[in-house]
């Protein structure tokens, strides 16, 4: 069992391995990008630091109600990135987890944990990220 930090979009619980979370702040300023795919909400400028901003509902396909609030800043392959989220509800182990099959979802999940009677999805960052450089590219 490895620790997450959970997060919540739209209602739907989802967790993130600790060890790409550098920090959960306000989601603040973002600037749009001209041209940009719908998920990349754009840029905010983090204390002197430019990071792309992931509205990761839109990239797991959830329907959302209100704009997200929080800004989880994640890293993986050397670069890093903002996940806008709703909020974020705390950090801690989530049961085994039942790996995604490759022919199933869009690809940005790892799997799925049920904890409390909650499905909380595990969010791929290392997936996530190459996404955003593969779209560079």
């Amino acid at each position: 069992m490895g620790s997450y930090v959970r997060v919540t979009l739209a209602a739907e619980a989802y967790a993130v391995p600790v060890e790409h979370v550098l920090e959960a702040a306000e989601l603040g300023q973002v600037r749009p990008v001209p041209g940009a795919r719908p998920e990349l909400l754009g840029v905010s400028n983090l204390r002197g630091q430019i990071l792309p901003v992931v509205g990761l509902a839109a990239l797991l396909g959830v329907q959302r109600a209100a704009s997200p609030r929080r800004l989880l800043v994640a890293e993986a392959r050397g670069l890093q990135v903002g996940l806008a989220v709703d909020e974020v509800s705390g950090i801690g182990a989530l049961p085994q987890l039942e790996e995604q099959t490759s022919d199933a979802g869009p690809g940005f999940l790892l799997g799925a944990a049920l904890s409390g009677g909650e499905l909380i999805g595990v969010v791929d960052v290392p997936g996530v990220c190459d996404s955003l450089v593969g779209a560079a590219q």
